[in-house]
């Protein structure tokens, strides 16, 4: 794609791969898209390029993924372990921040916040996720049905077959990173969050249902819930253009808060 490059962001484990477009401008946080449990920064490709044009963009391959650090061990692929990644990532961004996380990368800026808190963050963008997938009252959300890394490794092999997925995360990572986010809640955290968001879920989610965009929207004080009538779970390859344009009007309004 015209303009985007990939840069590496070295870390104690090893590199991070990012792509990134744009151009940082005074006053304008930079816009951090983070991807899902089997995708990598890619699925943000249709995304980037109209975001760029106004934005700085920066689309990480947390571990596990692409030019990224691989560990052959489940256990290094929590959302924690995430998060890490992330950190590094945003460690070397000057200026504010507006996070965007989308399925399992909505529990990663979840868990970011948890630990590192708002400092520097401009928004917050919460797209078909979260923050406990198997809530008490909510239908649960399921994106694999194993529950050890050797059933889990083959599910994932079996379900990029079936969604005919080119580029995705090393089974051994889906495999890890299911393991954790069925076990994470971030409700708890939720009332420490005081930075705009937007929640983005679309009605037609067959892998999270969209009442845990509802309950996740209550949970937050200051958040903009946007329900996208007959959209499944993945908006950025559905419907591209809108959801670059509501991104990008989301961060300006952040722009707007942080300057009054």
């Amino acid at each position: 794609m015209s303009g985007i490059r990939k840069v590496w962001v070295e870390t104690p484990q090893g590199p991070i791969e990012a792509a990134v477009a744009g151009r940082v401008v005074a006053d304008r946080p930079t816009l951090v898209l983070v991807h899902g449990i089997q995708g990598t920064q890619a699925v943000w490709d249709a995304v980037i390029p109209v975001l760029a044009q106004d934005w700085h963009v920066i689309a990480p391959n947390l571990r596990g993924r692409g030019g990224s650090f691989v560990v052959n061990n489940a256990e290094h692929y929590r959302m924690t372990d995430f998060a890490d990644d992330l950190a590094e990532v945003m460690d070397g961004i000057a200026g504010n921040v507006v996070l965007v996380g989308w399925s399992m990368g909505g529990l990663v800026a979840l868990e970011h916040l948890q630990r590192r808190g708002s400092d520097r963050m401009a928004g917050l963008a919460l797209l078909s996720t979260s923050a406990c997938l198997h809530a008490e009252g909510l239908e649960p959300a399921v994106w694999f049905h194993g529950n050890t890394p050797d059933t889990l490794v083959e599910e994932a092999r079996v379900r990029a077959r079936r969604l005919k997925l080119t580029d995705t995360a090393a089974d051994i990572a889906v495999a890890g990173a299911w393991l954790s986010a069925a076990q994470v809640d971030y409700r708890p955290a939720l009332d420490s969050i005081d930075v705009p968001v937007l929640v983005l879920h679309g009605t037609a989610d067959p892998e999270c249902p969209p009442d845990h965009g509802n309950a996740l929207a209550a949970g937050l004080a200051t958040s903009r819930l946007e329900l996208w009538q007959g959209c499944g779970h993945v908006p950025m390859a559905e419907q591209p253009g809108a959801l670059a344009e509501t991104l990008a009007a989301f961060a300006s309004g952040c722009c707007a808060a942080v300057a009054s």
